[in-house]
């Protein structure tokens, strides 16, 4: 899935790319992925043909475009979901779900490869867009939130729960999934089942810079938008990770700071994490 970094990305290029714009054509393919917001495609269609995006915004990896008479699209990518920039006379390639083309030219594709689309879209009222879209109101954006380290130490001794499974609660903080959950405890050095409530001031302060430095480089890694980031790039068809990955999908290699190798460890049904044995405490 794409995570934080790579949608702070997307949005950037979003705001570049469509503020401004008057939204001219909407096809969609698949009924599912317009739900829960809409009964029907004809119904999402009419309430997003039409309108002016205003602003571009992001909490998590959901990604908001503002619209004129206060109404928000929402893009959630899902687990898969990528977006595209093409020109309005490209045609949808075979995974795109959604094509929405603009008055003044350009268009954007939200593709996903698979037969039960994990995308969901759809256009709210903007008071309401982080509601619908499913985002707690207490939970925590790393890069939208930017809280100092004293604000994070009591954020985590409050939530007080293994570091791994609260990186990536999206009750507690949205955006950071498996793989930057991994990255950044790796950087810090900590164990996956550290009590976030049992850290030490020097471990938060450590924590809390890792946050800062992985997410920051994580998001140059990812390029300059919609012509780049894709859902997949962290793993390629060789099954190798991405070169600004230190731990995640690099089981059996030796760990960069202390060469002993990496293991990839289940914690629960469908969760894993790639950790150090022994430089992560």
């Amino acid at each position: 899935m794409l995570e934080l970094p790579e949608v702070e990305v997307l949005r950037k290029d979003l705001e570049k790319e469509v503020v401004g714009k008057r939204v001219k054509d909407v096809m969609v393919r698949s009924a599912s992925v317009v739900r829960p917001f809409h009964r029907n495609r004809p119904e999402f269609s009419s309430a997003l043909e039409g309108r002016k995006v205003v602003a571009a915004r992001r909490r998590g990896q959901v990604i908001f475009l503002d619209l004129d008479e206060d109404l928000t699209w929402v893009i959630d990518p899902g687990e898969g979901g990528s977006l595209h920039r093409q020109t309005a006379t490209e045609e949808p390639g075979d995974d795109a779900l959604l094509a929405v083309t603009f008055t003044i030219g350009g268009a954007v594709h939200v593709s996903e490869a698979t037969d039960e689309p994990t995308v969901r879209t759809g256009v709210v009222a903007t008071a309401d867009a982080y509601e619908a879209a499913g985002i707690s109101p207490d939970a925590l954006d790393l890069l939208d939130d930017n809280p100092t380290w004293m604000e994070f130490g009591r954020f985590l001794a409050a939530a007080n729960r293994p570091l791994k499974l609260l990186l990536i609660d999206p009750e507690y903080i949205v955006g950071i999934g498996p793989v930057y959950s991994d990255e950044i405890l790796w950087e810090a050095g900590l164990r996956h089942d550290h009590p976030s409530a049992k850290l030490s001031t020097q471990e938060v302060r450590r924590l809390y810079r890792a946050t800062q430095e992985v997410i920051v480089a994580a998001m140059k890694a990812a390029g300059s938008g919609l012509d780049e980031v894709e859902v997949d790039q962290m793993i390629d068809d060789e099954g190798e990770a991405a070169d600004h990955l230190r731990v995640y999908g690099r089981a059996g290699e030796p760990c960069p700071r202390c060469r002993r190798p990496i293991v990839r460890q289940r914690l629960r049904k469908g969760v894993y994490t790639y950790r150090c044995e022994q430089c992560m405490i």
